[in-house]
């Protein structure tokens, strides 16, 4: 029950992350954070063996930061930007991201070797 109310939760703020990250300036970044944050939350709730909520908080992260956000949005390439705040973005949510999967691959191996004994 407790990984169902926060998995919902994660997905609650990944889209509540949506309106701080389309603001210029400051708020962009940290609807870019509030969107990391809801990736670890999710992979805790997730961690269950119930991949749906990390799932949609993962979807949402994409969307929010690759096409909403003012900070880091694709569109910014083809601009005359500063190219390397938005690919250090890129570059946090890459090991954020990989650091999640991690995670939710470790709980899955821990289960499986506790179902075993």
């Amino acid at each position: 029950m407790l990984n169902k109310v926060t998995g919902w939760c994660a997905v609650l703020l990944s889209l509540m992350a949506f309106y701080p990250s389309n603001m210029a300036g400051g708020l962009s970044c940290i609807g870019f954070y509030i969107s990391l944050f809801a990736m670890f939350i999710g992979a805790y709730a997730s961690s269950s063996g119930k991949y749906v909520y990390f799932n949609l908080v993962f979807l949402f992260s994409l969307i929010n930061i690759f096409v909403i956000n003012d900070g880091t949005n694709v569109f910014l390439f083809s601009q005359q930007n500063d190219w390397v705040y938005v690919l250090s973005m890129y570059g946090i949510f890459a090991v954020v991201s990989v650091v999640c999967f991690g995670l939710l691959r470790k709980e899955t191996l821990l289960a499986q070797l506790d179902a075993v004994n």
